[in-house]
């Protein structure tokens, strides 16, 4: 029984603080493979490449706390990041292009989180046929053509403010207001309270649909601006970009502590995951690992984590 108690114990720990210990050991890995991975300014660019990953992280994260899963995150991304590129290009505005990325990602965002609660359609089959929509109507929109001439706009990946990159000044503020969210605001509670069991939110008269609707909504909003910047950071409107962004930002969340079964994560976790995944395919591309077995790692990673979540929530219900 002791025994039984220590274990899980050991394995709560590492829950909460599993993914610190292995994001240290990772950059002192990489440090030792590469000498010039500490460097500061590998390190700002490296987190510069994948801030994207990390901005739409924060948003399924909440959707991840309520027990949902959205695998629409990329092609939302380049839907609206695309758009975002052509209205640059039509009004030569980096405010409206940016406005238009956002919104149209908050839309579909909405919508599928609309069609879920009120349709009673999982999560993971809503968000996939919206990927497949979202990605062959922006390809058929483009003829699969990238959108040049975007002046200004490559600010949002390229610029800098002052000293510090503009990307990384957008996620620190997306990190703010997410942890404000979940942690200050009626709004968070009732996230946790909902992924932690939905039929108890419901009996102490929290709305959940509109909770999970706010929450794919919000998801939505980040991909968009996550497709802004990305789409700022080649300086051209890519309707192939973002494939594999929603596994590398689920991916990151998971790692990071979050439950795939909702109720149970946290923003530092998030920031540690995602500063991780971004860690670990800079060392592999320096490694010149194919693509293909990236892919791989990734893979087993997203597994293992889930293993260890299954544990720690099986033996603290004994």
């Amino acid at each position: 029984m002791n025994m039984s108690k220590k274990k899980t114990g050991i394995a709560e720990i590492y829950s909460k603080f599993g993914i610190f210990i292995i994001l240290l050991a990772t950059i002192i890995i990489s440090a030792v493979i590469s000498p010039a991975f500490l460097s500061a300014t590998n390190i700002i660019n490296v987190i510069r490449q994948n801030v994207t990953i990390g901005i739409v992280a924060c948003g399924v994260q909440l959707v991840l706390l309520c027990g949902e899963v959205d695998l629409s995150l990329g092609s939302v991304a380049a839907f609206a990041g695309c758009f975002a590129a052509m209205t640059q290009v039509a009004t030569g505005s980096t405010l409206l292009a940016l406005l238009t990325g956002v919104v149209i990602g908050g839309i579909i965002g909405f919508l599928n989180g609309l069609v879920i609660t009120q349709c009673a359609i999982p999560s993971f089959i809503m968000t996939l046929a919206s990927q497949q929509a979202a990605r062959g109507a922006i390809l058929a929109i483009t003829k699969a053509k990238p959108i040049s001439n975007l002046g200004n706009f490559s600010k949002f990946g390229q610029g800098y403010l002052g000293p510090i990159p503009i990307p990384i000044l957008i996620w620190i503020v997306i990190l703010i207001l997410t942890g404000f969210i979940l942690n200050k605001m009626r709004f968070g509670r009732y996230v946790y309270a909902v992924g932690g069991n939905k039929a108890a939110a419901q009996a102490s008269g929290i709305k959940v649909k509109k909770i999970v609707t706010r929450c794919f909504t919000y998801t939505g909003l980040l991909s968009g601006l996550g497709g802004v910047v990305l789409m700022g950071r080649v300086n051209s409107g890519q309707p192939t970009g973002g494939e594999q962004l929603e596994f590398d930002a689920i991916t990151a969340v998971i790692i990071g502590g979050t439950s795939m079964s909702g109720g149970v994560g946290n923003i530092y976790g998030t920031i540690a995951g995602a500063l991780f995944v971004g860690f670990l395919i800079n060392i592999m591309t320096l490694l010149n690992v194919s693509a293909y077995y990236q892919q791989i790692v990734k893979g087993v990673i997203i597994a293992l984590a889930v293993i260890i979540d299954v544990k720690v929530r099986n033996g603290s219900k004994k």
